[in-house]
């Protein structure tokens, strides 16, 4: 039997069709930790208000997929790790009913929210871990506003942006990169959708989510970034850039020779990957 590449006559390189977008993020990324700090600086002058920052504050930094809520959660210990967790989302969810739940064991407590795989009887689990379809019982359709709250907590904690560019402990770039998709939306799974679309809870936007996140949940004062080949929309309070005009401002003579070439047909119609 033939290969595929043989059977379809594919003999050129991978980069000419790749589609995944978490490897251009990837390329990008690697592009701005190379030639430092100045391709940093230079991505930084394509955004309105930006300028160059301080290399040697400890703050800066630049993350690919993104996970801050995820391990902050994990460095809470302690023996009053428990009560440090329940406390932390008592604060972020101000739960109409603290007085019962206050009165809830570890048990009961992860059960309320539907921790998979199954609620712990000792420790207070992420709610990266909460379960829509088991806690929405919970919430009655007059509580539509603490449910999606609940909701929006819970996907904060597996939310993953692209890039995030710390320009401080307390100033961050968060980019969305978007090659062939348009923008996500939560939620994602079909029993999920039912149940928004039931309440009458319209879709949440990726770029809504992060938001939450980013300034609300981490207090961290974001600008946010949508990075695109072409524009099917404009997410609110988002800046737009494209990647050839990201490319077009970056050294990248220290590349790889692949990378240099996938960058030039950001900027060649006539290639068959655009």
């Amino acid at each position: 039997m033939d290969n595929i590449r043989k059977y379809l006559d594919w003999n050129d390189a991978y980069f000419k069709i790749d589609r995944e977008e978490r490897n251009i993020a990837a390329i990008l990324y690697h592009i701005l930790l190379s030639k430092w700090p100045d391709n940093l600086n230079k991505f930084l002058q394509l955004i309105p208000g930006m300028s160059s920052i301080a290399m040697n504050d400890r703050g800066v930094g630049i993350y690919f997929e993104y996970s801050y809520l995820r391990d902050l959660w994990a460095q809470i210990d302690g023996a009053d790790a428990n009560g440090k967790k329940r406390e932390l989302i008592y604060r972020c969810l101000k739960p109409e009913n603290m007085v019962e739940m206050e009165g809830m064991s570890t048990l009961e407590f992860n059960t309320f929210f539907g921790a998979v795989p199954k609620a712990s009887r000792k420790f207070i689990q992420s709610p990266g871990n909460w379960c829509i379809g088991r806690f929405k019982d919970n919430y009655k359709n007059s509580d539509n506003e603490q449910f999606l709250k609940v909701c929006m907590f819970k996907w904060s904690f597996n939310a993953k942006p692209d890039i995030v560019i710390h320009t401080s402990y307390d100033t961050a770039v968060c980019i969305e990169a978007k090659y062939v998709s348009g923008e996500g939306h939560y939620p994602t799974m079909p029993s999920e959708k039912r149940e928004f679309k039931t309440r009458g809870i319209p879709f949440v936007r990726q770029t809504r989510l992060q938001k939450f996140m980013m300034r609300e949940l981490l207090g961290i004062n974001t600008q946010f970034v949508y990075l695109v080949n072409k524009l099917q929309s404009k997410p609110e309070g988002h800046i737009v850039l494209f990647w050839k005009d990201v490319f077009a401002s970056l050294d990248t003579c220290s590349c790889p020779t692949f990378i240099q070439e996938w960058i030039c047909g950001f900027d060649d119609s006539s290639h068959s990957y655009l």
